[in-house]
């Protein structure tokens, strides 16, 4: 079931306007609205993200069963938000339970901008990245994978086409234990 947010009401008719201005970004992420208007974000695998407009607040929540490398999305979540100015800097901080991060949005000087929107922008702006970033990740697996179990003729041998290692190197001088001089006797 789809829900569909309205962040500016008078857009849509809700107060009297005269002109609607025009729609300069539209935002498609998996976002539930729950009961007390905060906005979840579902897209990352690793995490969820909590946009909290009472409290003007970006929150993330690890995802069960995940360790500690989810610390590091949500670090770059954040810092890229702080970059852009959505949160500020100083603000990124550990929330109230274990493996969550928070920030506060910074209040814009202009009326017209809203801060919730502005991190939303930046927020699906993130996940396409992210996203990008994921499958370039897992298609290279995948190519390796697949390199290793079914690799090209001129890259492998057939069995006993080279004899095996044992066999070769067998009573080399490399076998036998080494002695160097290094100024103060002999080490090994």
């Amino acid at each position: 079931m789809a829900i569909k947010i309205t962040v500016n009401k008078a857009a849509v008719g809700g107060a009297d306007v005269e002109e609607v201005e025009e729609v300069q970004a539209t935002v498609r992420l998996k976002a539930h609205k729950t009961l007390d208007g905060n906005i979840l974000i579902k897209d990352h695998d690793m995490m969820d993200i909590v946009v909290i407009p009472a409290e003007n607040k970006v929150m993330t929540l690890p995802k069960f069963g995940l360790g500690e490398e989810v610390y590091y999305y949500q670090k770059f979540l954040l810092d890229s938000l702080a970059r852009t100015g959505v949160v500020g800097m100083t603000s990124i901080q550990g929330g109230i339970m274990r493996g969550v991060l928070e920030a506060t949005m910074t209040q814009s000087i202009d009326e017209n901008i809203s801060p919730l929107q502005v991190a939303l922008f930046e927020i699906e702006k993130f996940m396409k990245q992210y996203s990008i970033e994921e499958q370039f990740g897992k298609d290279y697996e995948v190519e390796i994978e697949d390199r290793f179990v079914n690799p090209d003729p001129d890259e492998s041998t057939e069995y006993g086409e080279i004899e095996p290692e044992q066999t070769r190197r067998k009573h080399s001088q490399s076998d036998l234990p080494y002695y160097t001089f290094a100024g103060y006797g002999y080490m090994f």
